[in-house]
């Protein structure tokens, strides 16, 4: 009998550590990884996952350092929280890495810290160190292995012909542009003017029409001295029978010095025609006195242009 006793209480204290020790029991933390061999830059993930009681521990979670040897991280999902009976009972995380170092390596372990509830010391836990293998592609062996070729001689060939040819061909197509240039000037015909009145009648009468043009206006202003060369472009073309008509400036200076030797027409027409340009395109807005006076500066050219005698210059 008393032994019987004797082993009721053994029984009733081992029940009891057991029940103390199920009501605090310790952390369990596990680690999986999806694949233990990659090629050099593919991706591989590290699950962690802990299971414990939220009431008797507080955890501080996984940290990761800035960096890992061998390893680089790619991307971590959230902590996942686990409960039991409406009660924290673990925390997940998923950790996504690769490598660009070939070899077999170790994963490092990181550590989480667990500290009760009802006392100060923190309990250390790790997460397994794993095997990762890096390597290159393997190389498929099951192909058909070829036979090395023969060295081949570089064939030399002599640059000198390319630069005769494509010499040629400049030299063709320059000939080319200047047929058709000179086929084309030929083929021009000379500007048709339709009037009864001489050259210089019509000039004159065109310049008096100016007289139409609002000065005060800022856009009849271009417009003005626009109408004025005109005039003594059609003048010039019909005077001399070679169109002017779309001469620059700098053209119809050039015929003047070459066609007249009177030297007051040159200053006279220069003056002229390039006070209307700085008018047209500079847009310079002149006084209505200086618009007289350049008109009155094309009207004197034309006068002395009737009054000399052409082709004076060879």
């Amino acid at each position: 009998m008393g032994n019987r006793k004797m082993q009721k209480k053994v029984l009733a204290i081992v029940m009891s550590c057991f029940a103390f020790l199920s009501s605090a029991a310790q952390p369990v933390v596990k680690t999986t990884v999806d694949k233990n061999e990659i090629l050099i830059g593919q991706q591989f993930t590290v699950h962690v996952k802990a299971n414990f009681s939220g009431d008797d521990y507080y955890i501080k979670w996984v940290k990761l350092p800035d960096s890992l040897q061998h390893f680089e991280l790619i991307e971590k999902s959230k902590i996942d929280s686990a409960f039991t009976n409406e009660k924290l009972s673990g925390l997940s995380q998923s950790f996504t890495f690769t490598s660009f170092d070939s070899g077999k390596w170790i994963f490092p372990s990181f550590k989480i810290n667990f500290t009760p509830v009802k006392d100060d010391t923190t309990l250390n836990t790790f997460t397994d160190s794993l095997p990762v293998t890096v390597s290159f592609s393997v190389s498929d062996t099951s192909k058909t292995l070829k036979d090395i070729k023969a060295i081949r001689e570089v064939e030399v060939t002599n640059p000198l012909w390319y630069w005769a040819g494509g010499a040629l061909v400049v030299l063709l197509l320059s000939l080319f542009i200047f047929w058709w240039y000179r086929r084309r000037s030929k083929n021009e015909k000379p500007i048709q003017f339709q009037s009864k009145l001489s050259p210089y009648e019509e000039a004159m009468q065109e310049l008096e029409k100016l007289k139409a043009y609002n000065l005060i206006s800022s856009k009849e202003i271009p417009q003005y001295h626009t109408r004025l060369i005109e005039i003594f472009k059609n003048y010039l073309s019909r005077k001399e029978n070679s169109n002017y008509t779309n001469k620059t400036t700098g053209d119809i200076l050039i015929a003047i010095s070459n066609n007249y030797n009177n030297k007051e027409i040159l200053t006279k027409t220069a003056t002229a025609m390039r006070f209307s340009d700085a008018v047209k395109f500079a847009k310079y807005m002149p006084a209505e006195s200086d618009i007289e006076s350049n008109k009155q500066l094309i009207k004197e050219t034309i006068h002395l242009i009737e009054s000399s005698p052409t082709n004076t210059k060879s």
